[in-house]
């Protein structure tokens, strides 16, 4: 187990192996028992993904109230006293659903996140807009894990809607390049911290990034976007990155092969993880040509990434309420592809 703080940018954890615990999608008017079966796994960091709490308001007064059902919770007020909590939200903790840069109390939502949350004074992202940021995890033997976690809220373009909603959904692709997920002082961002080294990359984004067929939310629905952030990868020379999602309801393991026509040349995993109290959504076994899952998973879930940075193994599991793995897929970082 790691021995950890919850700090700003440099947390040091005195370990080999560190463990991520991740989870989206908590109605915070729900019983949320999932909880238990979190902390038995003796976590070194969770990290929410997103849709942490269902306001949907532009009252932030109501949306306090929804993130202090979140607290009230005994399994989160446990949670909280077992490990660091790290964060990115979704469209419902936002403020509305499905909702971009065009939701009026953007501002007022940010900073009912950061007080929930206890982002730290100091802290890059208060002194901005947006809530993106960055985390290290230090392992004893002087690896380093990078944790980014992206907004995918704040500055996002307009949807573009089907002319007839679909079983997968109900968005087209906008495929005007001026339209943005990150915005541009968040895209200069994230690319001065993958300058930075390390020895793994996670990066946290509320919406899937790798799924190219379904309707509903995610990178797709801004296809040079997903593309953008693939050349960036290439570029910058990252080498084999994770990341990390929830908003879908249900729980895949994805990976983008070398010889995807869109691969930067190595490996690229994803791992949805959703929801802890919210599941079903989609439809069962969905088309998703990345999907390395046998399919997606309906019931409630958490996901648990093991990472060894002396070994570069990377165990990714799905687990259920009960804390039974349901999915699994195992990553040497050591092999080519």
């Amino acid at each position: 187990m790691a021995i950890f703080a919850l700090s700003a940018v440099g947390t040091v954890y005195g370990v080999d192996e560190i463990r991520i615990a991740m989870g989206s999608c908590a109605d915070e008017k729900k019983r949320q028992p999932i909880w238990e079966a979190v902390v038995a796994t003796q976590p070194d960091a969770f990290v929410f993904l997103g849709d942490n709490v269902y306001a949907d308001t532009e009252d932030m007064e109501k949306m306090r109230k929804s993130y202090e059902m979140l607290g009230e919770k005994p399994g989160y007020q446990t949670l909280l006293e077992t490990c660091p909590v790290y964060a990115i939200w979704d469209d419902h903790d936002y403020g509305v659903n499905d909702g971009g840069a065009e939701y009026p109390m953007r501002e007022g939502a940010e900073a009912e996140f950061h007080r929930f949350f206890k982002t730290p004074a100091d802290a890059a992202s208060r002194s901005r807009p947006g809530i993106y940021d960055v985390d290290y995890i230090k392992s004893a033997g002087g690896r380093v894990l990078q944790l980014i976690r992206l907004d995918t809220r704040y500055f996002r373009g307009p949807l573009v809607k089907l002319s007839e909603r679909t079983r997968l959904g109900p968005y087209d692709r906008n495929r005007d390049e001026s339209a943005t997920i990150l915005g541009a002082a968040q895209w200069a961002w994230l690319a001065e911290v993958l300058e930075e080294p390390a020895d793994a990359r996670v990066i946290a984004t509320s919406i899937q990034f790798l799924p190219q067929e379904h309707r509903w939310e995610l990178w797709e629905n801004f296809p040079h976007e997903r593309q953008r952030m693939l050349n960036l990868l290439k570029r910058k020379a990252t080498g084999p990155v994770f990341f990390i999602s929830g908003d879908r309801h249900m729980g895949e393991i994805m990976k983008l092969k070398v010889d995807d026509p869109t691969s930067p040349g190595f490996p690229i995993y994803e791992i949805t993880s959703s929801g802890l109290t919210n599941a079903g959504g989609g439809t069962v076994g969905e088309p998703n040509r990345h999907r390395v899952s046998p399919t997606n998973f309906q019931s409630r879930n958490f996901g648990l990434m093991t990472i060894d940075l002396d070994s570069r193994h990377v165990l990714l599991e799905l687990r259920d309420v009960e804390g039974r793995v349901v999915d699994s897929y195992e990553v040497d970082l050591n092999a080519a592809d």
